[in-house]
């Protein structure tokens, strides 16, 4: 058998290991910059919100409330200690996430160094540090990008084990990584598609070492076994899952213009399908010329391509039967998307260098042009118009200026309250406004953010049932429509005391009685 021949990281004959060093240093300096700039700026929406109240739980209540929700426990148990370290600030939270992605690009420069030449490996590491689509979910507070660091450090490791199937310490690093990876996001299984094509492939090539079936299907075993403790957690998720109306169903269009969404990002309505599918035909042309050009190392080259069109494709065939394509969950395998340009651009570098330099022109240029659609908040993604809109955080930070102990609170909407909880500083529990039956409201605590109150019963007002008494003032009054001629039965008096407004959303004052109006 060949033995295996890989790139050296940080060592070239004509370059020292300090300039190396000093690329890699600079890299990463870009990377912040763009990671942090602006990362304030987008209000906490509903998603983030969640995320950061779930956090406030104790380990053992994220465990046992993250089985209500529609994901795994990790990402909010490593939130809950990395917040009582650093606090709840928009910044802090979101910095977790710009920490794991940058360990992603870190773990891809290394994983380019085992299979490339040093010249891709830097390339890659300039487009990943401008990759739009890992800017965009590096400044939000969800597990996305824990996601792909769990990944890609798992596809580092298995790419260690095949080069020595001997040292088991691979295979066990292997095995914790795959373990967190599930423990974060169920959609770590198409990851598992690319690990399983890449192990066959290697078995069968001259120049790879194998990994033995019997230790792969232990390890696989193993991963296995470490996730039966959430099993019956996933089982009851599955039972209680809602509806999916809020994820429009796939078309192959979707599918095609995922790389655009990645890489340039836009409104899709302002931009006409040819540039957006251009993206996805160049990506297609450079996929095809890694696996050409290197029939020796056609199991590397596979893997770089596998890592993003095999969760693409699988994903869209299962959304064929249930709505599950959304963008944001395949955000794991966008890093291959600069791992494939740059391995194509170093082939083409070697006889078309003129080639290979428009097209890196023109993918920096797409990303520039992607990085700015993400500062400016008009990247098209799902959730981005809520973390543009500023209104009901506007709101509330009145709200705390205005309320005193005592007051009541009551919100037209159940399903603002993650956004009012973590922007609320009044220590006020607010009420809801609800027009469905109890029923339905109590239905809807048994799963998701609602979960999260500690008495639903407490925290329910019946519009035109319910009057509503309080030891204080006043009665706050969170609505996203205008006073209707006959105000709530929240309050006994029918003048506003005091109005706000804030974009669509609106703030009402009543009297808890009339002594207090009369004052």
């Amino acid at each position: 058998m060949k033995p295996w021949v890989a790139v050296p990281f940080f060592k070239d004959a004509n370059v020292s290991v300090r300039a190396d060093r000093l690329a890699l240093a600079a890299v990463l300096i870009i990377a912040l910059c763009v990671r942090f700039y602006s990362i304030t700026v987008p209000v906490i929406w509903y998603d983030e919100a969640y995320s950061l109240l779930l956090a406030r739980e104790t380990p053992a209540r994220i465990w046992a409330l993250t089985a209500l929700d529609v994901h795994p426990p990790l990402y909010y148990v490593l939130l809950h200690y990395w917040l009582a370290v650093w606090g709840e600030s928009p910044l802090a939270a979101r910095a977790f996430s710009v920490l794991a992605d940058i360990g992603t690009l870190l773990l891809c420069v290394k994983l380019m160094s085992l299979i490339s030449t040093r010249r891709a490996t830097w390339i890659a590491a300039v487009l990943l540090a401008l990759l739009p689509i890992s800017v965009r979910y590096s400044q939000e507070a969800r597990m996305y990008t824990l996601l792909g660091f769990w990944l890609m450090a798992a596809t580092v490791a298995l790419l260690c084990w095949a080069r020595h199937p001997e040292q088991k310490r691979f295979a066990l690093i292997y095995v914790l990584l795959m373990t967190a990876a599930f423990y974060t996001h169920y959609f770590a299984g198409l990851c598992v598609l690319v690990h399983w094509l890449f192990w066959w492939q290697s078995r069968a090539t001259r120049d790879g070492a194998a990994i033995s079936a019997q230790s792969w299907l232990v390890a696989n075993i193993a991963i296995v076994f470490l996730y039966l403790p959430w099993i019956p957690r996933f089982i009851q998720q599955l039972s209680g899952t809602g509806s999916f109306d809020w994820i429009e169903p796939v078309t192959l269009q979707g599918a095609l213009t995922l790389v655009w969404q990645y890489t340039v990002l836009g409104e899709a309505a302002s931009i006409p399908l040819t540039w957006q599918l251009l993206p996805c035909g160049l990506m297609l042309v450079f996929a095809g010329t890694i696996i050409i050009s290197n029939p020796d190392k056609r199991h590397f080259s596979v893997l770089l391509v596998s890592y993003f069109f095999v969760p693409l494709v699988a994903l869209y065939l299962i959304a064929l039967a249930l709505p599950l394509f959304v963008p944001r969950y395949l955000v794991f395998c966008a890093p291959a998307l600069a791992l494939i340009s740059a391995a194509a651009m170093d082939i083409w570098g070697r006889r078309r260098i003129i080639l290979a330099s428009a097209a890196l022109l023109l993918l920096v240029i797409m990303q520039v042009h992607g990085l700015t659609m993400v500062y400016l908040q008009t990247d098209g993604l799902n959730g981005t118009g809520a973390r543009k809109d500023t209104s009901f955080s506007s709101l509330v930070t009145q709200l705390n200026q205005l309320a005193h102990p005592g007051d009541e609170i009551v919100i037209a909407s159940a399903f603002w309250y993650p956004s009012f909880a973590y922007y609320n500083t009044t220590g006020i529990d607010p009420k809801f406004e609800i027009r469905s039956s109890i029923d339905g409201f109590l239905q809807l605590t048994r799963q998701g953010v609602l979960s999260l109150l500690n008495d639903p019963v407490m925290n329910v007002y019946i519009d035109g049932v319910t009057v509503l008494d309080c030891p204080g003032r006043k009665i706050w009054w969170i609505t996203n429509t205008v006073l209707p001629n006959e105000p709530p039965r929240l309050a006994k008096v029918r003048r506003p005391l005091q109005s706000l407004q804030e974009g669509n959303v609106s703030l009402y004052s009543f009297a808890c009685d009339r002594s207090a109006d009369l004052n």
